[in-house]
């Protein structure tokens, strides 16, 4: 199956909420994926990050959204908990979130939307070179996707009300 991989706008959040929904009910392991809110899926639109999105090309449906997060000098910024300086914490990325509908997994999406992620952030006039994510240390499949891209676990810690989670970073 083809898809576009594209930036998100305002236009896909009521999509991008409808496919964070139905990948949720779906999950086997719902400590896996920590979902947010329609507010917050708003502000990475554009002003605190980005969005990308998969889209089938015969379907006018969403495939699945990879969020992208600018957390600055945040408390959160996971560079933190590696001992950034200010100035890296600056350059810091979350790879925060990446979400695929139950109906379109297995067609190598996450991957594909954190490649066209990895894309824009390379092409941005911005330097956000310190790419960092979590992942729980039994999701295998997002855990591949990660280090198949270059990303390497750099610390395991309890994260997000005190689930297990790797932190792996990648340095552009």
């Amino acid at each position: 199956m083809e898809f576009q991989i594209r930036k998100a706008d305002y236009r896909d959040i009521p999509a991008i909420m409808q496919v964070m929904a139905e990948a949720q009910k779906a999950m086997e392991h719902p400590e896996w994926f920590c979902s947010d809110c329609e507010e917050y899926m708003k502000k990475h639109i554009e002003s605190c990050g980005f969005t990308i999105v998969a889209e089938p090309i015969s379907q006018s449906s969403l495939a699945g959204f990879f969020l992208v997060k600018f957390p600055g000098l945040a408390e959160e910024n996971l560079g933190h908990l590696l001992g950034y300086t200010k100035e890296e914490l600056e350059k810091t990325v979350h790879m925060d979130m990446a979400v695929v509908h139950p109906a379109y997994q297995g067609n190598r999406l996450q991957s594909r939307m954190l490649h066209k992620a990895e894309e824009v952030l390379a092409g941005s006039p911005v330097l956000r070179n310190r790419l960092l994510a979590t992942v729980h240390p039994d999701n295998r499949f997002s855990l591949n996707n990660m280090l198949n891209s270059g990303y390497e676990i750099v610390k395991t810690t309890r994260l997000y009300g005190g689930l297990p989670r790797h932190v792996l970073q990648k340095i552009l």
